[in-house]
């Protein structure tokens, strides 16, 4: 099993420790209910910057260029610390099989700015509803619609892998409690 941090999967990460148990389920919820999800949100994030709230000068345009930020933001983080996680040798962010040895935590600042921006993206699309005065019927009443419910869904996967307690032994204190 490759060795994948703990913060793309933190219940793949245990299963490695495990004997594999709980690696298939660690893979679909990866791949389906992280990383689609994600590619879909900031997917849509683009579309309506570019093709809905594109007038510069409106506020809309501005909410919809601070939900694209944060998102990018937690994404760049989780990028350079995966950069980071495999170069290293020992990869750092993943449990050792064999000799049990946990994973390392990222550092406090990298847990906030993934999930603070997370939880900002999501903020700024609940401005967007509620200031931009946008008819139900339209097609980016409905995107925004399906980005909280996308956003919601996705920040608590995040959440679950940054709570790596549920999937190990070690005593974790979260940044983001």
């Amino acid at each position: 099993m490759v060795a994948l941090p703990y913060f793309w999967s933190a219940q793949l990460d245990g299963a490695r420790l495990n004997g594999g148990e709980g690696e298939s389920e660690g893979w679909f919820g990866l791949i389906v209910f992280n990383v689609f999800v994600w590619i879909t949100i900031v997917v849509l994030d683009i579309h309506l910057l570019a093709f809905e709230f594109n007038h510069t000068k409106s506020h809309v345009h501005v909410l919809q260029t601070g939900a694209l930020t944060t998102v990018a933001t937690s994404a760049v983080t989780m990028l350079v610390f995966t950069f980071y996680h495999f170069c290293d040798k020992t990869r750092p962010f993943a449990s050792r099989v064999g000799d049990g040895e946990e994973a390392r935590l990222l550092p406090p600042f990298a847990t906030s700015l993934i999930v603070g921006g997370l939880r900002a993206t999501l903020g700024f699309t609940y401005l967007i509803v509620l200031m931009a005065a946008i008819d139900h019927e339209t097609e980016a009443y409905k995107i925004l619609v399906a980005q909280i419910c996308l956003k919601h869904f996705g920040t608590a996967m995040a959440m679950a892998n940054q709570r790596l307690a549920v999937y190990t032994n070690t005593a974790i204190v979260s940044a983001t409690s």
